[in-house]
């Protein structure tokens, strides 16, 4: 009753802190506008927000800068205008007193510049920032993941709310696309391929269970689902093309920030002040491992506490004829999972358990060079080194008196330098022309060894190997008039291993019936080298994968996108995907390295042929409402069908033919006091289930796989329902932001995986997250 008692001296405690602080707090928007093509900046330009009824406006200086000083706390509409470039609006800028908003605008330079022409200004979240890129691409913000209820701040989780992606896997952010397998998706880092940038991922992998991208150090980009520009190489299913955004180039700001994802603290601020250099860094440890660390008993963990830290930094230099910027991502993770099988209470007789000691690390270094030859010309020249490693130890055992089962022993590691120059030039408003090259240079050293029930040990990677991957493309938009333009293109890789080169053609074109809205298309073909997991499968000391072809997808993508008022837009697509020179199993002729990544089928250490195919085919629909008027909405569907031929001819689902998904979002802002903001966010899931390889009992209690049936069956359908709820609270030299969430409100159970067990004779289901509450805090200062 104490405690109880006390609860109404808190609330006016907090209601009079928050009183006190009610004073006319303001804070500084600066930022640059330059040309979306060339990226010159742009003099001259008008700048005007509305402050109380009252405009407030700047123009820009000879490198694009301007500052709007003394605007008071809260949301706003900016607006940019000049001479010969189409209207830009930035709807629901924040402004918060710990932190100066600086926003970096890209402007599009209109094709009738010489006519008398009327343009009404529109916001441009529902286009990409790249004008080469017109069909299956959107734009995301920072805001959006930190908005979004489920999403955990997470980029790769935010993106599964989008049409055409489909995650039903709470313990992993893998991405799939269209009904293709996440190991199709290109990570990129301000125009660096990165590796796998999650923690307790695998190699070749793309997901994991934590995202090591802070999104709170990322800018405005962009997400592909298929047929994207030709730029992008070395995928078929999906882009992330993440751009952190630059340090504050006048002023030292720091974050720091506590909750279910770690412990955070990030640093900003110039390096100086007469060039414009800056720099930003931001790190974060795991928060159950700091509370093991300082003696706090973990309920429900068994001991198994996951432990990962990782930093990310850029600096930024700029120079006389461009810049010079540097990018650092570097991650660490480890878990070790050691149950009592013999614990009766914890594991019926049977159940198949056991050890798991994983470590990952990932690093990654770029550095890039853009010089800038004249104002429609430039050069940039990216350098980097990436690196991935990995050990596990995987004992199974069955309880109660822990026989054991089977066990692997893994060590690896790979390495890459990669360099790649890329050559911008605009020779017109009409006109623009992207050309680049690139090398990779791998190094692998793959150690893997599997156990039998005996022990008996069987080694299917063993030694360092060495390829390289070239590429080179070029793509060239040009625009018939401010309503039409068309994007060909050509991407070509040659792989080392193989010795097979492609030719991958692409062509992209947008024309707009009205202001209101415009038919997309976009075609293409898409390669991707097998996994080198695969490719230096070890066996009697020969690698007889190191031959297989690239698996290809020719991709052809229907869009009309159709704005229903200024903040609020229909899109719908239809698309259609052929796969083909896929490698099949040899051994299984069931199987295809279609449904690798599925979490049913990840094995490295069978022997594979060229020659299977597959077709995904489907619609995907968008009904958005942008956040403006305090609150947003996003609806997105989609029916699909993803199929694929083995070796033994016969057409199947793929594992991650779920055949449908619906994703509902909404969330509401107030305004409370004079400085403060609560929102409400709310998330809907409801996901065709996870198909599954099912085990034929005819040999006793073993467990045998019937790849007759493989895929064949789905567990129940996934429902999950997620509530968020934030505050930002302004005071006079620093913000703070809290947030409380609880995923799955229902407490719905969701098959993870079904194990069968050997002494019952049927199957162990293992649920997903059930009700699990979480939060936590941030301030700016």
């Amino acid at each position: 009753m104490k405690n109880i008692s006390k609860i109404p001296l808190l609330l006016f405690c907090w209601i009079f802190a928050h009183t006190a602080a009610s004073q006319d707090l303001t804070q500084t928007i600066r930022g640059r506008i330059v040309e979306k093509n060339t990226q010159e900046p742009i003099p001259g330009a008008h700048v005007i927000i509305v402050v109380n009824g009252n405009q407030k406006g700047a123009a820009t200086s000879a490198d694009g800068q301007f500052s709007l000083t003394e605007i008071p706390v809260g949301r706003y509409s900016l607006s940019a205008t000049a001479l010969g470039f189409a209207p830009f609006v930035a709807g629901n800028v924040l402004v918060n007193s710990g932190k100066e908003t600086v926003l970096n605008i890209a402007m599009e330079e209109n094709v009738n510049e010489l006519e008398t022409v009327v343009i009404s200004a529109k916001v441009e979240k529902d286009q990409p920032l790249n004008k080469m890129a017109m069909v299956s691409a959107r734009m995301f913000s920072s805001d959006d993941a930190n908005r979004y209820a489920g999403s955990w701040g997470d980029p790769a989780r935010m993106a599964s709310n989008f049409a055409g992606v489909m995650a039903a896997d709470d313990s992993r952010n893998d991405i799939i696309i269209r009904g293709n397998s996440p190991s199709g998706v290109l990570w990129r880092l301000d125009g660096f391929e990165i590796p796998n940038p999650n923690h307790f991922g695998s190699m070749g992998g793309t997901g994991g269970p934590v995202g090591m991208i802070n999104n709170n150090q990322l800018t405005n980009s962009d997400f592909y689902t298929g047929a994207f520009p030709a730029e992008f190489g070395n995928a078929t299913s999906g882009v992330f093309d993440l751009k952190l955004r630059s340090g504050n180039s006048e002023k030292h700001e720091f974050m720091g920030s506590m909750g279910f994802n770690g412990f955070e603290f990030g640093a900003e601020g110039p390096l100086s002040k007469k060039t414009d250099a800056s720099y930003m860094v931001n790190g974060r440890y795991a928060f159950m491992k700091f509370l093991d660390l300082v003696g706090i008993d973990i309920a429900g963990t068994d001991g198994a506490i996951p432990e990962y830290r990782d930093l990310t930094a850029k600096v930024n230099l700029p120079l006389k004829s461009g810049h010079l910027q540097f990018v650092t991502m570097m991650g660490a993770s480890h878990i070790n999972m050691n149950p009592d099988m013999t614990d009766s209470t914890e594991f019926s007789p049977g159940t198949i358990g056991g050890i798991i000691d994983m470590t990952n690390e990932q690093y990654f270094a770029g550095l890039n060079y853009t010089h800038r030859f004249s104002a429609g010309t430039r050069l940039e020249n990216r350098l980097s080194y990436r690196y991935f490693g990995s050990t596990l130890l995987r004992e199974a055992l069955q309880a109660p008196d822990e026989k054991y089962i089977f066990g692997v022993t893994s060590k690896a590691d790979e390495s890459c330098i990669s360099y790649a120059p890329t050559l911008h030039h605009r020779f017109n408003s009409r006109n623009f022309l992207q050309v680049g090259t690139g090398i990779d240079l791998y190094r692998s050293d793959l150690n893997d060894v599997y156990y039998d029930m005996e022990r008996t040990p069987t080694v299917f990677h063993n030694g360092k190997h060495h390829t390289a991957l070239a590429r080179a493309y070029a793509q060239w938009q040009h625009r018939f008039s401010d309503a039409l333009s068309i994007t060909p293109g050509m991407y070509s890789q040659y792989y080392a291993l193989s010795g097979e080169i492609t030719l991958e053609p692409r062509m992209c074109l947008k024309y707009a019936a009205s202001e209101r809205s415009s038919l997309n298309l976009g075609v293409g073909v898409h390669s991707q080298v097998t996994s080198r997991q695969i490719s230096f499968y070890t066996e009697n000391d020969l690698l007889p994968n190191k031959d297989l072809k690239m698996n290809k997808s020719l991709q052809a993508v229907l869009g009309y996108d159709l704005r229903l008022a200024k903040d609020m837009r229909l899109k719908t697509e239809i698309y259609y995907q052929h796969l083909y020179d896929v490698p099949v199993n040899k051994d299984i002729p069931e199987e295809s390295l279609l449904n690798y990544g599925a979490g049913f089928y990840n094995r490295s250490d069978d022997v594979f042929v060229d020659g299977g195919t597959g077709k995904n085919y489907g619609i995907d629909l968008t009904v958005e409402k942008f956040f403006s008027n305090r609150y947003y909405f996003l609806i997105t569907g989609s029916l699909y069908d993803a199929k694929y031929t083995p070796l033994d001819g016969k057409e199947r689902r793929t594992a991650f033919a779920g055949n449908f998904s619906l994703t509902t979002l909404a969330g509401y802002e107030w305004k409370v006091f004079k400085n403060d903001l609560i929102a409400v966010n709310l998330k809907g899931s409801y996901v065709g289930g996870k198909r599954f390889v099912p085990v034929s009992v005819a040999q006793g209690f073993d467990e045998v796989s019937d790849y007759t049936r493989a895929y064949a069956e789905r567990y129940p359908n996934y429902f999950r329902l997620d509530v968020n709820i934030s505050m930002k609270n302004n005071f006079k030299r620093m913000a703070m932001e809290w947030f409380f969430e609880i995923n799955n409100v229902t407490n719905h159970k969701n098959i993870m995986w079904q194990i069968f067990n050997r002494t019952a004779g049927k199957y162990d289901i293992s649920y997903q997250q059930g009700f699990m509450p979480m939060g936590g805090c941030r301030v700016y200062f």
